[in-house]
């Protein structure tokens, strides 16, 4: 008579890993499930809704499995359960977060921890969101006191952007060009005065209920709603806005013509991307430097969202002022636009300083995500490091050095398990998967979130940030 089965079977979540911050709404999860006799069941569960169950007969060698969920912003539990053939269970846990949770603007910076958002450095025209009274920058971080239940911010010059657990929009800051969305719809045939009056306090959007991203460009705002569309508000002087107009601005939210099925949105200078969920690569807005990757350059506006041609298979997308970065699924990188400061990642010198065409990132094979701002670019890698090029002359790069670089370069060993990275446009702000906080590069302003530090300085090394 054989010995009864009392081992339970082993299950494993490779990706994503605990507390890792994903950007695109559409996570692959992968993992390993092993019996010592026969694994009958496997199933998952996404913040406690209705088992789905995967076929064991059809996993891969040593047990690999993997698929893809479809996240709510913020927090996400995950949940594996297994059973063998004598009834023996066990589960497999991971908890993630959908959404930047880090994120810097001109001078100014913030993270989200626990659901409250805390920001620092310049507050100049409120982007802190600390109120009226609050008038003066900030070296040290301080709680934004009327927001609770943060899912995911975006930062970009001097305005701000919340998105909330329930799907709503709060915006402050800078709204010269309406980039805070909070005006009033135009009413057909009526005349209308834009609300262009910049916020102390985070103020929520109108009408927008249902989001699940958030991105700021310069001065727009692009927001993707739970259906797969995407809806935009803020400057549209070179049709960034992707309403099909090129009206100087909008102060409410307009719909993106022609997109759907998006799981990620970016903001550059005066451009703006999507990502779809079929791998391919959507652009619309300025492209004086080739910003549309359509093999051409020109200085006419585009309200019209394009295809990238010939960019496919693309899990990952990122826009700095005026360049793109695509992240395939095989680990490679495409990039497009300006290359004034190597940002495209060449390796080479490219004329004019700028590709309309894509051309592929030198030398790296196993990105897992991409980020930029301004002129910089950098990639998390399969192993939970960072590498970055493009601009440095105030170590934005994160690797001890202030030398720009073409190619990508590791940061240092500090910064591996990344788990969120938002690029300002002289700084960084980051958050490892241990939850401590990082920034580097220009410190004004308190731009780097310590007031011990020298006001006007470059620091090419990443700082350990304290909340209160």
């Amino acid at each position: 008579m054989p010995d009864p089965d009392t081992q339970a079977p082993q299950v494993q979540v490779l990706s994503p890993t605990m507390h890792q911050s994903i950007t695109v709404r559409r996570v692959r999860v992968e993992g390993l499930a092993t019996d010592d006799r026969q694994l009958v069941s496997l199933a998952w569960e996404l913040n406690g809704g209705t088992p789905q169950a995967l076929d064991v007969t059809q996993l891969e060698a040593l047990g690999a499995f993997a698929f893809e969920v479809t996240p709510r912003p913020g927090a996400n539990a995950l949940v594996l359960r297994a059973q063998d053939a004598a009834g023996n269970t066990t589960e497999g846990r991971t908890t993630f977060l959908f959404g930047n949770q880090s994120g810097g603007g001109g001078l100014h910076s913030g993270v989200i921890r626990d659901g409250s958002l805390y920001t620092w450095g310049r507050n100049n025209r409120g982007q802190l969101g600390l109120g009226a009274a609050v008038t003066e920058d900030q070296k040290l971080p301080r709680k934004v006191p009327t927001l609770e239940d943060v899912a995911a911010m975006a930062f970009n010059q001097n305005q701000s952007l919340a998105l909330k657990a329930d799907g709503t929009v709060w915006s402050w800051g800078e709204n010269a060009q309406g980039q805070l969305g909070v005006g009033t719809p135009p009413e057909p045939g009526s005349p209308h005065t834009a609300d262009l009056t910049p916020r102390s306090s985070p103020t929520r959007i109108p009408g927008l209920s249902g989001v699940v991203a958030i991105a700021l460009g310069y001065r727009h705002g692009l927001v993707l709603m739970a259906d797969g569309t995407v809806r935009a508000f803020g400057d549209n002087s070179t049709g960034q806005l992707g309403d099909g107009s090129s009206e100087a601005l909008r102060d409410s939210p307009v719909t993106a013509v022609g997109l759907t099925d998006i799981v990620k949105v970016a903001g550059g200078s005066m451009h703006s991307v999507a990502l779809r969920a079929d791998g391919t690569v959507w652009v619309w807005g300025r492209n004086t430097y080739g910003n549309l990757g359509q093999g051409t350059s020109d200085a006419v506006a585009h309200p019209n969202p394009v295809q990238v041609p010939g960019v496919t298979g693309v899990i990952d997308i990122a826009t700095g002022r005026d360049h793109v970065l695509a992240l395939h699924a095989d680990g490679t990188v495409s990039s497009w636009g300006l290359d004034a400061s190597g940002q495209l990642g060449f390796g080479e010198p490219i004329p004019d300083e700028q590709s309309a065409t894509p051309v592929k990132v030198k030398g790296l094979a196993d990105a897992r995500a991409v980020f930029a701002n301004a002129n910089m670019s950098y990639a998390r890698r399969a192993d939970g490091t960072l590498v970055s090029w493009g601009q440095n002359f105030n170590g934005q790069l994160g690797n001890g050095g202030k030398t720009d670089s073409n190619v990508p370069v590791t940061s240092v060993p500090l910064l591996k398990g990344l788990s969120s990275l938002g690029a300002g446009a002289t700084h960084v702000v980051s958050i490892r998967e241990d939850g401590k906080f990082f920034t580097w590069g220009w410190n004004s302003r308190g731009s780097l979130g310590r007031d011990d530090l020298l006001d006007n300085w470059s620091y090419p090394e990443p700082i350990q940030v304290s909340l209160p």
